[in-house]
């Protein structure tokens, strides 16, 4: 982890110290999953086709359509998060503080530890270098 040093109100405290006062704060210990700490989810601008009837049948009876093709912004099906927690007893190539990739769609919401998601370690898919 860097030292990069975080503004608590009256106090700058580094991004290490903040990690391990979050980490000493989890009450469970893991025993398949990692726990996460979400980033915001990026979003990301993408073309979509859509259909547009056009009140015309052809020949067989089916409504004729046109596409549309618009620029939209969208959530990406990846997401970053910082890591909590690791399963004890599991053998992995990143460690606690890290920055991982995942499949947002495989993340599970983790509601007895606030704003934080269980992933299983084959779903991280990168691990983010800053």
């Amino acid at each position: 982890m860097s030292e990069v040093m975080v503004d608590m109100g009256n106090e700058v405290v580094s991004e290490d110290k903040v990690l391990a006062t979050v980490v000493n704060g989890i009450k469970y210990a893991f025993t398949k999953d990692i726990l996460v700490k979400p980033m915001p989810v990026k979003m990301l601008e993408k073309e979509v086709v859509t259909q547009v009837p056009t009140k015309e049948v052809d020949e067989d009876g089916f409504n004729k359509y046109e596409t549309v093709t618009e620029v939209k912004e969208v959530e990406s099906s990846y997401s970053t998060g910082i890591i909590l927690s690791i399963a004890e007893g599991l053998e992995t190539t990143f460690k606690v503080g890290d920055k991982v990739v995942y499949a947002r769609r495989h993340a599970v919401d983790f509601d007895l530890f606030k704003d934080s998601q269980l992933i299983k370690p084959y779903d991280i898919i990168a691990i983010v270098k800053d």
